[in-house]
């Protein structure tokens, strides 16, 4: 597909699908097959989303949590061979609607001089703001076990020296636009080809944001080695709009962990 004709896909998609008894069946067949053809599995009772994805090989912090061949894979946990509009478009259909991408707002009043030289920042950092979205991978292991694991588990958080806790991934919707002057307007995203950032990055021409106090550090983020699956592996991710028992249970199993710990009342 040529990129010009992301648009009128996008508009016939962007509807959501949960609202189909008001559109013809034969429309929402054809929807839902467009999506089947691209790799993409859409449930609309329990309101997933799945594609294949592969643990992809980064040799230095991550900015992604998933691209497609387009993207930069070197900076990527997870791959896919989906095209970022068709993955965009089944979110919209999902009912997901455009959400704000994290932003800095400068100081007022700046700080001194001598309050930056001792790391005063010169700006807040606005998180991104929307609806949010919850992931999860399955697959089986090297002895032929299923395992279902959140996407959190399979990076490391730096700072705190474990996997990332208290994120959350927030639609963005991507951008229309002018690769260059007086080119017409394609969706950005299937010419870069990142789809999800852990790290806060502008423009914001990607899906989906992780939303975190930390990610507006961009060599924070690194590979799980101990729950990731090697290189190479194949996994199916779903994209949650509710969120799922296992993300339920992994919250309430690291609530337990932090009153065990005394960190909380």
């Amino acid at each position: 597909m040529k990129p010009t004709a992301t648009i009128p896909l996008l508009l016939c998609l962007a509807l959501p699908l949960c609202c189909q008894q008001e559109k013809p069946k034969d429309l929402v067949a054809e929807m839902l097959a467009t999506f089947t053809k691209g790799g993409i599995d859409l449930d609309l009772k329990s309101k997933t989303l799945s594609i294949d994805v592969e643990v992809g090989h980064p040799g230095q912090p991550l900015e992604y949590l998933l691209v497609n061949p387009r993207g930069k894979a070197y900076e990527a946990l997870l791959l896919t061979e989906v095209k970022a509009s068709l993955l965009n478009a089944a979110l919209l259909a999902l009912g997901y609607q455009k959400g704000e991408n994290a932003r800095m707002v400068d100081k007022d009043p700046p700080p001194s001089m001598e309050e930056i030289e001792k790391g005063a920042p010169i700006a807040d950092i606005i998180p991104p703001s929307g609806m949010s979205a919850w992931f999860t991978v399955a697959y089986k292991d090297e002895v032929g076990r299923q395992r279902e694991l959140p996407v959190e588990d399979l990076i490391v958080d730096l700072t705190a020296e474990k996997p990332v806790e208290g994120a959350k991934w927030i639609f963005l919707g991507g951008r229309m636009g002018a690769p260059n002057r007086g080119d017409p307007p394609v969706f950005l995203a299937d010419l870069a080809g990142n789809l999800v950032s852990i790290c806060y990055l502008d423009p914001p021409n990607h899906l989906m944001t992780m939303s975190h106090q930390r990610a507006a550090d961009d060599n924070n983020w690194w590979v799980d080695e101990k729950n990731c699956p090697k290189p190479g592996t194949k996994l199916r991710l779903t994209i949650h709009r509710n969120k799922s028992a296992l993300l339920v249970e992994r919250e309430q199993r690291r609530a337990k962990d932090e009153k065990r710990a005394g960190k909380t009342p």
